[in-house]
């Protein structure tokens, strides 16, 4: 099922990530910074000379003219670009829920949607895979940890809470990444014995589109 679909991409070989937020990739024989949504490691995908795609930004003010969006890894392209997680998700579930608003307030934080009115959820991107594995977080994430414990809460409040993991790379199963962050493991497992009901979606990005497979079963 197509989700997403983004245009005009271009072809590019990286060179190496300067920061968490800005990479060097070649094109058309030369080389430009390039900018980087997500600011997970990435490290088995953003590695010099694989092969990546990228994206024209649409503001020409801006001072990285460029995208990354995807990166290569076997014979697929694994969306990288955190920016799209939002669109994915909110054109997933509005085939699920008829009511659906983004961004709402709850305590000091935003959950990042509210459906039917009772419906919190929570969405988190997940890139890494390793032996058909995919693998939440690939870098210690505080702000998962706050997000899970928010879930947590509205569910002990009576409401029901969800979380959805947009699995970008080829996988059977998925699991919390206990080395990276034992801390989000043990609330992940923490959330679902307190009725957090999680969701791993497993998509595929082929030919600029995002395309919905099948849920995956946790470990």
């Amino acid at each position: 099922m197509k989700i997403l679909e983004i245009n005009d991409l271009i072809n590019g070989i990286f060179i190496e990530r300067t920061n968490r937020y800005l990479s060097k990739i070649k094109f058309n024989n030369e080389i430009f910074d390039v900018h980087v949504h997500d600011p997970g490691r990435l490290k088995e995908l953003l590695y010099p000379g694989n092969k990546v795609l990228i994206k024209k930004a649409n503001n020409i003010n801006r001072k990285t003219k460029y995208d990354l969006i995807a990166a290569k890894k076997n014979n697929e392209f694994v969306l990288v670009n955190s920016m799209y997680h939002r669109y994915i998700a909110e054109n997933f579930l509005r085939n699920k829920f008829s009511d659906l608003k983004a961004e709402v307030k709850y305590n000091n934080s935003r959950i990042d949607f509210l459906a039917n009115g009772k419906i919190w959820i929570e969405i988190k991107g997940c890139t890494l895979s390793e032996n058909g594995i995919a693998k939440f977080p690939d870098a210690p994430t505080k702000r998962g940890v706050k997000h899970l414990n928010e879930l947590i809460e509205l569910s002990e409040k009576g409401f029901e809470a969800q979380i959805y993991f947009l699995i970008f790379s080829a996988s059977k199963y998925f699991s919390p990444n206990l080395d990276t962050d034992p801390e989000f493991s043990k609330f992940f497992y923490l959330a679902i014995e307190k009725g957090v009901k999680v969701f791993p979606l497993l998509f595929s990005f082929e030919n600029g589109k995002i395309l919905f497979k099948r849920e995956i079963k946790i470990i």
